[in-house]
């Protein structure tokens, strides 16, 4: 093998809707809770996605909603 197989070999695939939620993820850590509108001005990401986002977050119970913010949850579904 060559060096550019061996490249393309470590090149990590990313995938954008995990990086998406890990920015509301973080988002939603600095700011203590904020509006999907407020998490989608923060993180550059549109404001439908935010919504998707949150919602499937708040599924699994990263996410609670408090009137018109989100925020994470307490007790985080977290491997121990």
């Amino acid at each position: 093998m060559g060096t550019a197989d061996s490249h393309k070999d470590t090149t990590p695939t990313l995938i954008g809707s995990v990086q998406r939620a890990l920015r509301l993820v973080e988002a939603m850590h600095a700011e203590g809770g904020a509006t999907a509108k407020r998490l989608s001005r923060l993180t550059g990401i549109p404001l439908p996605t935010v919504y998707h986002l949150l919602r499937t977050l708040s599924h699994e119970g990263y996410v609670q909603r408090e009137g018109g913010s989100f925020r994470l949850a307490d007790d985080l579904p977290l491997a121990s």
